[in-house]
């Protein structure tokens, strides 16, 4: 059986002056990075309603008592407690950063 040889692939026509400056621009708005689409970073505001996200946090057994004490001397939530000792120690320390 003889082989057969494949038909060449036909050659695109001659581009138009207009379409080469067009395929120009595009490719050096892709070199410039200009296909990346613009990301507008949202304000951080620390009054935003607190969403059902949840953080694993780990402590012993001794942790949790001491937590557990704290919070009944406080009189309010395990939660709260740790919220109030948490936040305004990150806000501090990004405030420190800047």
């Amino acid at each position: 059986m003889p082989i057969k040889k494949r038909d060449p692939l036909p050659t695109s026509p001659a581009t138009a002056p207009a379409d080469e400056a067009a395929i120009a621009k595009k490719a050096e708005e892709f070199g410039r990075g200009g296909y990346a689409p613009e990301v507008q970073e949202a304000a951080l505001d620390p009054n935003a309603p607190v969403g059902p996200q949840g953080i694993l946090f780990r402590y012993n057994d001794y942790q949790k008592q001491l937590l557990k004490e704290e919070a009944e001397v406080d009189r309010r939530s395990q939660q709260k407690l740790l919220e109030s000792i948490i936040w305004p120690e990150l806000e501090r320390r990004r405030a420190s950063r800047k």
